[in-house]
C-alpha cells in the first residue's frame, strides 16, 4: 500500500507559544525527578512533548506515560515527525497515538506498516467497521508484533464454537486482547461464567471480561456470592435473560457490574462493604488459587512424566 507523505500539518488548534514552553518545561521537570530517565538529548525530549501536547494530551498524562515508558524518549523527535503522518493516513485520530507507540515501538522503527495492513486487511474479512478495526488495534498494539494472522484466525475460531459470529464479532471489538491471549485461558473464562455463574453468551458479550484475568473474574463472583448478591440463577431466569436481551433479570448484578467495576463501586454499591474487607478477601482468594495452580501444574507434570515413559 502506498503511503501518502504528508508532513506535520497535523493539527491545526495548537496549543498557544508561550503556554506550550510552561508546560514543556513542567513536564520535562517532573520527567527528571523520577530519576527514571535514560541519557537522552533534551532537546529532542522537549520537542516530542511539545508533540504530544499538540495533540491534546494533559500534561500529566504525558508525564506518567513517559515516566512509565522512558525508551520513547530515546527515539528522535524527527521519527516521530515522520510515523504520526503515516499513522494519521490510516484513519487513527490522536487519543490513539500514544497507546499505539507505547504498545508497538516498532511503529518508531516503521518496521511494522506491512504488518499493520496485514491486521487491518484479517479484520475487515471478519466485517469490523475501519474505526473498530482501528480501536482493536489500538487496543492491542501486541497485533503489530506478527504478519501472520494464522493465530488469531484460530482464537477467532475458537469463539464461533461457542458464539454466534456477530457475538464473536462484538467481543473481539471489546475484548482485542482474545486475538493473542492463549486459547487455554480463554476457555477457562468461558467455562467459569458460563457453567459456574450460569451466564450465557448474549450478557457475556455486553461485558469485558476476557480482559481480566481468572483469578479476577473468580474473586468478584465468589465475593458477590458469600455476601448473597448473587446466586446461580435457575433455568427459567437464564431463558428469560436470553430472551429478554436483559442483564438484570432477578436480583444479581450483570457480568459488567460484577468484573468491569472499580473495587470501590463493587464493594459499595453491590455488596455493601468496605474496600478493606474486598481486598483483604482477594489476598485469601489468590492464596487459595496460587495453591490450587501449584497443584494443577505438578499432576500435569506428573502426568506428563508418566505418558513419556
Amino acid at each position: 500500500m502506498q503511503i501518502t507523505d504528508f508532513r506535520c500539518r497535523l493539527y491545526a488548534k495548537q496549543v498557544p507559544q508561550p503556554d506550550l514552553e510552561v508546560q514543556t518545561d513542567d513536564i520535562w521537570t517532573e520527567l527528571r525527578k523520577s530519576n527514571r530517565l535514560p541519557m537522552v538529548d533534551v532537546q529532542s525530549c522537549r520537542e516530542i512533548i511539545k508533540l504530544l501536547l499538540s495533540f491534546h494530551y494533559h500534561k500529566n498524562h504525558i508525564v506518567r506515560e513517559l515516566s512509565e515508558n522512558t525508551t520513547l524518549l530515546k527515539f528522535p523527535v524527527s521519527r516521530w515527525k515522520e510515523t504520526v503522518p503515516v499513522l494519521q493516513s490510516y484513519g487513527f485520530h490522536e487519543a490513539q497515538f500514544l497507546p499505539l507507540l507505547i504498545g508497538c515501538h516498532s511503529l518508531l522503527h516503521g518496521t511494522v506498516w506491512n504488518n499493520l495492513q496485514e491486521i487491518l486487511t484479517f479484520l475487515h474479512s471478519l466485517h469490523i467497521p475501519l474505526q473498530k478495526r482501528l480501536q482493536v488495534i489500538t487496543r492491542n498494539p501486541l497485533l503489530l508484533s506478527t504478519d501472520d494472522t494464522m493465530p488469531l484466525q484460530r482464537n477467532y475460531g475458537n469463539l464461533l464454537k461457542v458464539f454466534t459470529k456477530n457475538e464473536a464479532q462484538s467481543l473481539v471489538v471489546k475484548n482485542p486482547n482474545l486475538f493473542t491471549d492463549p486459547v487455554k485461558e480463554t476457555n477457562k473464562k468461558i467455562n467459569y461464567v458460563y457453567n459456574e455463574m450460569g451466564i450465557r453468551p448474549q450478557e457475556i458479550v455486553r461485558s469485558r471480561v476476557f480482559e481480566h484475568p481468572l483469578i479476577h473474574i473468580v474473586t468478584r463472583h465468589q465475593f458477590a456470592a458469600r455476601a448473597g448478591v448473587y446466586k446461580y440463577p435457575n433455568k427459567n431466569e437464564i431463558a428469560s435473560k436470553e430472551l429478554k436481551l436483559r442483564t438484570n433479570v432477578g436480583d444479581n448484578p450483570s457480568l459488567t457490574d460484577l468484573v468491569d467495576t472499580s473495587t470501590a463501586t463493587f464493594a459499595y454499591s453491590f455488596c455493601g462493604i468496605g474496600v478493606l474487607e474486598y481486598k483483604a478477601f482477594a489476598a485469601m482468594m489468590m492464596e487459595e488459587l496460587g495453591e490450587e495452580s501449584d497443584y494443577e501444574s505438578e499432576t500435569d507434570s506428573d502426568f506428563s512424566d508418566s505418558d513419556s515413559e
